[in-house]
């Protein structure tokens, strides 16, 4: 049987994503603080990715139990928003220890042995973040912006090992995970998205492990990254006008 890791599990967008691996037949090993609802995951491996020894603890158990995973999906977030300097730094550094430095360290422990296995799929869910400036996610945005340009140039070194790296954009989706992050120095705005749900992500997921390429899921979303590269400037230029 085919395994999955699917790293933050226990979230809305993780726990999707590993239902669905689980209906393609993969075994499925949850790495997360906390473990996912019954059904999830078939094997749960306790792994806080802002502590890089027990990344490498949880790499080393999940690789003794079922060997290296066909597919690995980062879906580990953390959020930091708000006016920029009122985001205390406590905050902002846990938004970089998650989002980016966490996905090095599980990408950096499993990635030699998926290559001797004989290669396999790693994806990590990002954000619209990563792709373009957004008022009042400096931080969240930057951390975003960094895993994916690390992501892009890791999949150019990967690529002749066989292993295929590989990302996800989606926008805002109503989990709750932007009301968690905690809103610093101002009141949560009305935020919206293009309807897209934890099951659209996973199945967006699951066409990335079939040799889709990285994509940016939701027409909003879409549409804002076709146009930054159409006319640059211009979005920003509509953000600015509706903030006057």
């Amino acid at each position: 049987m085919k395994t999955a890791w699917v790293v933050g599990a226990s979230s809305a967008l993780g726990g999707a994503t590993a239902t669905r691996l689980r209906k393609e037949r993969f075994a499925v090993v949850s790495l997360s603080r906390t473990e996912p609802a019954p059904g999830v995951a078939d094997t749960h491996v306790r792994c806080d990715v802002t502590d890089l020894a027990e990344v490498e603890r949880a790499v080393a158990s999940a690789l003794a139990i079922h060997g290296a995973p066909s597919v690995v999906v980062y879906a580990a977030g953390q959020a930091a928003m708000g006016v920029t300097f009122t985001v205390p730094m406590d905050i902002a550094r846990r938004a970089f220890a998650v989002n980016f430095w966490g996905l090095d360290a599980v990408v950096r422990g499993v990635l030699p042995a998926m290559h001797a296995a004989g290669g396999g799929t790693i994806v990590a869910i990002l954000s619209l973040a990563a792709h373009r400036a957004i008022t009042h996610e400096a931080y969240y945005s930057a951390s975003k912006a960094a895993a994916l340009r690390w992501l892009d140039c890791v999949a150019l070194e990967a690529h002749p090992l066989g292993v295929h790296i590989k990302h996800l954009s989606p926008g805002f989706i109503d989990t709750g995970f932007f009301d968690r992050g905690g809103w610093h120095g101002m009141n949560a705005p009305p935020v919206r998205g293009s309807g897209v749900t934890p099951d659209d992500v996973a199945e967006e997921v699951w066409s990335l492990t079939r040799g889709k390429r990285s994509s940016v899921i939701g027409w909003r979303e879409r549409a804002i990254v076709l146009a930054d590269r159409l006319s640059p400037g211009a979005y920003d230029a509509l953000v600015r006008w509706r903030h006057k």
